[in-house]
């Protein structure tokens, strides 16, 4: 344990130790709740080098084929797709422009916000500094930040980082969101938190956030004297080779390679303006702080796979993979029957689908949308880019899985594919 650690524990056992009881029994409560206990073999696959491709060479073209088509359709500004499958990257493409207007082409190394799915890469983060000692997932938050106040004394001495970064801190949803929108710094919110109402105990109950979920950037800070963005590169980026991702304003427009936003100012014409380049939740880093290119998120998808055990161990899988409070509000909205429950990790949404898990997150901030889904025991994964949020961003991930469940379970060949079929 970090001799900082210890000199905390000391300090605030006495005080705590009631407190953090009681805190803790509604916590486990909570996770003895889940029905799935991640078997992190689906996580670990013995990839090969050999070329998968033509396993699913139909299924490829038939999901891409719809992608483009309702791209078109949509009359989409900018976007871009990538689909893994046995730790190989099976399909990229890229598709129209980065600004409207212009004949600047998306490729396969421009730059999009992810937005929330940079949940995902906080949760990993986390799980590594914890695999190597640097923070405990499970230890109250004020040990490392004692300034921290909240309004409710049992959440503010025995919230941790698990219940951050799982949703289960106790404050109401979306707490803080609105100064965020305005433009305050992080520093000047946080000496606001004493303020956040909060209606259940840490552990208990699931309600979004992005300001308390970013604690773990201040955290992290404290703990290891490297910012958020130097621990990302460091840990995650560099070793996976993501070239292109970074984690604030100033990595996103560091090269001329980006998408610009856009809005929707016609939904009869289908019609799309280009915003100006903003700074909104950059603020909160580890809840929605990362860029990336679709070719970046095929190595992240990878590793997700199991494929960079180096990089990202099974341990750290397991702790991600493994959902700690149910979204009974999550929408199921295209799926059809086949998602039968909703949880929450470490910075993922983790599915019930047919039986199987799926860690999946979306991502939405002005003028961009990003998607990925990954379902371990069929060794496959997509990743979606837009850089001007419409309908399509909310069907894709429904409509690959959907499709793939059927091919998969399906010797139709192509030409008899019918998408009635899926719902």
């Amino acid at each position: 344990m970090h001799a900082y650690l210890k000199k905390m524990r000391i300090r605030h056992v006495l005080t705590l130790s009631i407190i953090l009881l009681i805190g803790y029994i509604g916590y486990t409560l909570q996770t003895q709740k889940s029905a799935y206990i991640l078997d992190t073999k689906e996580f670990s696959q013995d990839y090969d080098d050999a070329d998968h491709s033509q396993e699913i060479a139909n299924f490829v073209k038939v999901y891409s084929d719809y992608f483009s088509n309702q791209f078109d359709s949509l009359k989409s500004v900018g976007g871009a797709l990538t689909i893994v499958y046995k730790g190989q990257v099976v399909h990229t493409q890229a598709y129209g422009v980065k600004k409207a207007g212009t004949h600047d082409s998306v490729d396969v190394h421009t730059r999009f916000r992810l937005a929330s799915v940079s949940k995902g890469f906080a949760g990993v983060l986390a799980a590594k500094m914890a695999e190597r000692e640097a923070i405990n997932l499970d230890t109250p938050i004020i040990s490392y930040l004692p300034s921290l106040h909240l309004s409710k004394t049992l959440n503010q001495e025995t919230v941790t980082l698990r219940n951050v970064l799982s949703h289960t801190s106790g404050l109401l949803g979306y707490s803080f969101d609105p100064y965020v929108e305005s433009g305050l710094s992080y520093n000047q919110i946080y000496q606001k938190l004493y303020v956040a109402k909060i209606d259940a105990n840490p552990g208990e109950r699931y309600a979004y956030q992005n300001v308390i979920f970013s604690l773990l950037d201040t955290v992290l800070q404290l703990q290891t004297q490297m910012s958020y963005a130097d621990l990302m590169r460091e840990h995650v980026f560099g070793p996976l080779g993501m070239k292109d991702a970074s984690v604030g304003f100033n990595g996103f427009v560091a090269s001329k390679n980006f998408a610009y936003p856009h809005k929707m100012i016609s939904a009869k014409t289908l019609t799309y303006k280009v915003c100006d380049l903003n700074v909104r939740y950059y603020v909160t880093a580890p809840a929605a702080g990362v860029n990336a290119s679709i070719t970046d998120l095929g190595l992240w998808l990878r590793a997700i796979m199991g494929k960079s055990s180096s990089v990202i161990s099974s341990d750290v899988l397991k702790q991600i993979g493994t959902p700690y409070v149910n979204v009974s509000n999550g929408s199921k909205k295209y799926w059809g029957s086949g998602l039968e429950s909703a949880d929450y990790g470490l910075g993922w949404r983790i599915y019930t689908y047919k039986g199987d898990t799926l860690l999946y997150h979306g991502g939405f901030v002005q003028g961009y949308r990003a998607e990925v889904v990954v379902w371990p025991k069929e060794q496959i994964a997509m990743a979606m880019l837009l850089n001007s949020p419409n309908l399509l961003a909310q069907k894709a991930v429904p409509f690959f899985v959907n499709l793939y469940s059927y091919y998969s379970n399906s010797d139709r060949a192509e030409n008899e594919f019918n998408y009635e079929d899926l719902y």
